[in-house]
């Protein structure tokens, strides 16, 4: 019992040796991209959170991590859309969701640093980074430098110079079809355009090419939140529509054991307890040991059966009957050893039994012609019965 203590001891001990390093130890940030509206990560989307949800007050917000499809195959009126994304690559029945909703007088925020598929040919439209377009460096060597960022449309006073690192505001929006009524929003250092309004129908969409003045670590530092908030201001006073869909994904927890693994304390505290199970298993089988069952011996039951049998007829005093039993058992040996017949025990068989046995030949003649008395008289004497098994056992264990 004072083992299994000791053992229970040090595996609390280990644990707690754990939590304490895990509590104590500094935190190290989290540096993943993901927009997320519950991170408060720096590259989270906690701050644009918190402004759409001052900017829509007295609207429908509905976050999700839905298709454009699925979005508006819910929707029965137009409604604002918004998606922040690294990338941004609709399929064919999206598109045309979206266009659709856009027509009959919706509006689209998309803020993404690269858009294929259908949509910008059809908006007549691409997104680049501008520092290795066709393969090679364009217009800047080094991206460890500052840009800044600036409205240009004459509707709006905003002339404020918004500073953001370069190397993280490297996308521009180029103009592949000059048909289009598209009208420049707000553009960098370089005169690129980064953000500009579409119309479409009776509604409008909204290019940005910098998704991340959307997230924590460039909304709270500064004034760079009223860029920020300038830009989401494009979108009119109505409901709204937050996909998450295209950064990360479904992102629901199907079962109970997704749900845990997604969350840290849970995934920890899960590991914890399998690895202190398969502790406990292993010192409870080193400890208990499966006691091994006494397996009998299986008994001799011929031999018993031999002396059973024996002491039968001796009690029984049947001599005769023993010696016809003793002469069969020979009889039947001299068949399958030497191949001769014992219809006729004459003289003819005794030679030939002496010369294949190699037995001398006055201990076969007399053998044989002991049996051939016993075969002729109807009762054995005691003293006849032990001179023939005698006999017997002489010419056995002396053929061996």
């Amino acid at each position: 019992m004072k083992k299994d203590w000791k053992y229970i001891f040090y595996l609390g001990g280990a644990v707690l040796v754990y939590v304490a390093f895990n509590l104590l130890a500094p935190r190290q940030l989290d540096w993943r991209v993901t927009y997320y509206h519950k991170h408060k990560i720096p590259f989270g989307g906690h701050a644009l959170n918190t402004l759409v949800h001052d900017q829509f007050a007295d609207r429908d917000i509905r976050q999700n991590n839905e298709t454009l499809y699925e979005l508006y195959d819910s929707v029965q009126k137009p409604v604002n859309l918004l998606i922040v994304a690294s990338s941004f690559s609709p399929g064919d029945e999206e598109v045309k969701a979206l266009l659709k909703n856009v027509a009959l007088g919706g509006h689209a925020l998309i803020s993404t640093g690269g858009m294929y598929g259908k949509l910008p040919d059809t908006l007549g439209i691409e997104i680049t980074n501008y520092f290795y377009e066709d393969g090679h460096t364009q217009y800047i060597t080094d991206a460890t430098d500052s840009t800044h960022l600036r409205f240009s449309n004459a509707g709006l006073p905003d002339t404020t110079h918004y500073l953001y690192p370069r190397k993280n505001m490297g996308e521009r929006i180029a103009v592949t079809n000059d048909s289009l009524d598209m009208r420049v929003a707000a553009v960098n250092d370089l005169g690129m355009i980064v953000t500009v309004t579409i119309p479409w129908g009776k509604g409008k969409i909204i290019l940005n090419s910098t998704p991340m003045i959307f997230t924590n670590a460039y909304m709270l530092s500064g004034e760079n939140n009223r860029f920020a908030a300038t830009t989401l201001s494009y979108l009119p006073d109505n409901d709204l529509l937050w996909t998450e869909f295209y950064e990360l994904g479904r992102m629901e927890a199907r079962t109970p054991l997704r749900y845990i693994l997604m969350t840290p304390t849970l995934r920890w505290a899960y590991f914890i307890t399998i690895l202190a199970l398969l502790l406990f298993i292993l010192f409870e089988a080193k400890r208990r040991q499966r006691t091994i069952p006494i397996i009998k011996p299986v008994a001799n039951t011929t031999l018993e059966f031999v002396h059973t049998i024996g002491d039968l007829y001796y009690q029984h005093g049947d001599h005769k009957d023993i010696a016809e039993k003793l002469i069969m058992y020979w009889l039947e040996q001299v068949r399958t050893r030497y191949w001769l017949s014992t219809t006729k025990l004459d003289n003819a068989f005794t030679e030939a039994l002496i010369r294949k046995s190699g037995k001398p030949a006055e201990d076969v003649r007399a053998l044989v012609n002991v049996i051939r008395l016993i075969q002729s008289k109807p009762d054995v004497a005691l003293d006849r019965l032990i001179d023939l098994n005698d006999r017997i056992e002489k010419f056995t264990l002396s053929s061996l």
